[in-house]
């Protein structure tokens, strides 16, 4: 006898003929079958019923209180029977959004452990997301674009002329730097402030600008 197999003997329940089954554990299975023929008395009233009779009999006689339990079902014996979760082939819920996540309250469970364990992609270029912070990001540019030509820049949302009284003159438009004195207009939703245009080397200046830009843009640069 497998500890990995359900395994019943003699199940009577309803309109079900004495039979004996042997159901893998951590497979999916599917009972089908003519109407009547007991596909829902197997399920339902006697693996289901048994599982969840069993589950709380584990219980304390205090939490019984609170919960419903079903009639055990008509069998000689149900070995290795984990505790059971039905969904009827209804929508108990009146709403037309339910799913198996939400009637079972996973939903948000499954939500925080992707969130932790997951690997995050950009659905646009398919390249793997990454929490940097300026150090790593100075590396980075160090050790694959030594000697290259770099603008930093961070994106804002303040007002032009309160960008030039904190002594940020240049932006990113049109590919190329400019005066903001030169915008066509001033009422931009946003604007990619220019911090520094440099050659990357290992010097003080890489670093320096990337940590102010960090700054200004509330982490994005």
């Amino acid at each position: 006898m497998s500890k990995d197999e359900l395994i019943i003997t003699g199940a009577r329940q309803n309109n079900l003929k004495n039979i004996n089954l042997c159901l893998p554990h951590n497979k999916v299975i599917v009972i089908t079958g003519v109407s009547g023929s007991g596909k829902s008395s197997l399920a339902f009233d006697t693996i289901f019923a048994e599982g969840q009779w069993r589950f709380i009999e584990s219980l304390s006689t205090y939490a019984r209180l609170f919960l419903e339990k079903l009639d055990r079902p008509d069998v000689d014996s149900i070995q290795n029977i984990r505790p059971a979760i039905a969904l009827e082939q209804k929508n108990p819920v009146r709403g037309s959004r339910s799913t198996v996540g939400t009637l079972t309250e996973l939903n948000e469970l499954f939500r925080l452990l992707y969130a932790k364990i997951a690997t995050p992609f950009c659905p646009g270029c398919s390249t793997e997301i990454r929490k940097w912070d300026p150090s790593q990001i100075s590396a980075e540019l160090l050790e694959k674009y030594p000697g290259s030509k770099a603008v930093i820049m961070f994106r804002s949302t303040a007002l032009a002329e309160e960008l030039k009284q904190r002594g940020f003159y240049r932006v990113w438009y049109g590919d190329e730097t400019i005066d903001m004195n030169e915008l066509p207009r001033t009422d931009y939703p946003s604007l990619d402030i220019v911090l520094d245009r440099l050659v990357i080397r290992d010097e003080p200046r890489l670093s320096d600008s990337i940590e102010m830009a960090w700054r200004e843009g509330q982490g994005k640069i």
